[in-house]
């Protein structure tokens, strides 16, 4: 059986099941015929799949492998906002969360919901065939999306699970909207079994109450227990994650994580846990140690493998900056890194002389809110007919401007990479005035339809300097704090870690950036800026409930 095949037979197999199944017994599901040998590679290689170790049974001490359904399929962030506002481009499915739940909140409410309630639009009927999950039912869906989606499973409140009482330190107590479970059972790892002192039914009055207003059928809640735990192996890295044996043929070291989107920049994107994390970046990641991505003070990384592990390269800001520029095919190091020589870095093939070299980055632009800062912004390029490099999406006298831009054209690119897609995804079809083009991911190649004529193509990111770093991380303009705010204004919402700034001289054009909410110094807050105000004003953003104004004075 070739392997697409077989992943789509285990995924569906492990959706069925709730999500997971013991090594053996996924064995025993298969359909005759499935060899041993072609299961352990898929596993082994496929990366839609997580291996755990877990108790044989309920109470038994031996342990036995489980397999675990992984998939990058997401919900798209940006169409269950309360103003949809991702064009179609995305990779990720356009669906309302409460349709997975069993019953969408507000239209029971008699309510209206912005969002699609139907798996059969053609964006998202492309979106499950380019992951390969276009075969699975509505209830199998639902359990892959509900435990690899961490923005889809209720949370469970974590001040219940801390203090004394009946309701832990949770002071909302009984009218908490999060859920009162023992966050260790929702793991799998409560040692105090039926003595703790904390919930383990998601189905008791108080969580089912909760669940259901979210229109959770009562099927899915009863699988909620399995879901949580599967997420929880699949997201957190200090799970005691298994790896089914390799063959006796392959010696790579065990402490070198898989990279698949390192060896050169016109290949798949690199993996999760290979990314650099943003909330460290911005210095708010509660995981720590923890934490699946890679922590680094810097949106990019530059590495080569020394001896099976990766070493930094010195003053990767200079490697970046020159990997940046589309007209640069390298740049000589003129430091050694660890038992490296002085030598030349080449980005296409991603070497270092004769070793691999690697960019780790944060996530692309593309796949996160627009308010997120220091994302990775992909730039398009391809060559005209005097070797200029040239953005997509720009206009200048020589050349008409192509009817898709770099955001567009990255959001194809990571459709084409994900993992199941087919063949027509590697090829994307554009206009650029009255010519038609084709442009091939595979081979990084733009074609003119007319005459032939082929072009290369390139992908490289905006640099953004170490200064740019500290200054998007930091703010000059400060707040005082809850006495600048109106008293009938809500407090709580305030977020801690700053708020959203416009200039309001410029609408439509404004930037974002985050405040330091810890230091100010003679700021107040208007309801609107005054008519003929010739200073410069803010327009603050804090989230959902309200809108002012941050205003120097004097």
């Amino acid at each position: 059986m070739a392997p697409a095949a077989l992943l789509r037979e285990v995924t569906q197999t492990l959706c069925a099941a709730g999500g997971s199944l013991g090594l053996e017994e996924l064995r025993r599901r298969l359909r005759p015929g499935v060899g041993g040998d072609a299961l352990d590679r898929l596993l082994r290689e496929c990366g839609h799949c997580v291996v755990v170790r877990r108790a044989a049974g309920a109470g038994a001490a031996a342990v036995e492998p489980s397999v675990l359904a992984a998939s990058p399929l997401r919900l798209c962030t940006a169409h269950l906002g309360p103003k949809p506002s991702c064009h179609g481009l995305c990779a990720q499915l356009h669906l309302c969360k409460f349709v997975l739940y069993g019953q969408c909140k507000f239209l029971r409410d008699g309510k209206e919901c912005r969002s699609s309630h139907t798996l059969r639009s053609d964006h998202n009927m492309s979106v499950l065939k380019t992951q390969g999950v276009d075969h699975l039912d509505f209830s199998e869906l639902t359990v892959l999306l509900l435990q690899n989606d961490p923005q889809l499973l209720p949370e469970i409140c974590l001040h219940y699970n801390k203090g004394d009482g009946p309701y832990g330190s949770c002071s909302f107590k009984k009218q908490c909207i999060k859920l009162h479970v023992c966050q260790y059972f929702s793991q799998g790892k409560c040692k105090f079994g039926t003595g703790c002192k904390r919930s383990h039914d998601f189905s008791n009055p108080e969580n089912l109450e909760k669940l259901e207003k979210l229109g959770m059928r009562s099927d899915l809640v009863s699988r909620l227990p399995s879901i949580y735990r599967n997420a929880h192996d699949i997201k957190n890295k200090s799970s005691p994650l298994v790896r089914v044996p390799p063959p006796p043929s392959r010696s790579q070291g065990s402490s070198e994580r898989r990279d698949t989107g390192s060896v050169c920049p016109n290949t798949a994107p690199q993996e999760e846990s290979d990314q650099i994390c943003l909330y460290h970046i911005w210095k708010s990641c509660s995981f720590q140690e923890k934490c699946s991505r890679v922590h680094f003070h810097l949106p990019y990384r530059w590495q080569v493998l020394d001896g099976g592990k990766w070493k930094d390269l010195p003053k990767m800001e200079l490697i970046e900056e020159a990997y940046s520029n589309p007209r640069r095919d390298g740049i000589t190091c003129t430091e050694s890194a660890g038992s490296f020589p002085i030598g030349s870095l080449k980005f296409d093939s991603m070497t270092f002389g004769g070793t691999r070299a690697r960019r780790l980055s944060t996530a692309s632009s593309v796949t996160k809110p627009p308010h997120f800062i220091l994302t990775t912004e992909w730039l398009w390029y391809w060559t005209d007919e005097l070797g200029s490099w040239q953005e997509y999406g720009r206009q200048d006298m020589e050349h008409p401007v192509t009817s898709v831009n770099s955001s567009d054209l990255e959001k194809a690119y990571l459709a084409y990479c994900t993992p199941g897609s087919d063949a027509k995804a590697a090829i994307l079809r554009f206009q650029a005035g009255k010519h038609t083009y084709e442009l091939d991911f595979r081979a990084f190649i733009q074609k003119n339809l007319a005459y032939g004529t082929m072009r290369k193509v390139r992908r490289r990111p905006k640099y953004v300097s170490p200064q740019d770093v500290k200054m998007k991380q930091t703010c000059s303009v400060n707040f005082q704090g809850p006495k600048s705010i109106p008293e009938h204004w809500d407090h709580s919402a305030v977020p801690d870690t700053g708020f959203k700034v416009r200039d309001w001289r410029c609408p439509g054009l404004g930037r974002r950036v985050l405040l330091d909410t810890g230091k100010c110094e003679q700021t107040a807050l208007r309801p609107s800026p005054p008519r003929g105000e010739r200073e410069v004003g803010f327009l603050l953003d804090l989230g959902d409930f309200t809108q002012g104004w941050l205003w120097p004075e004097g």
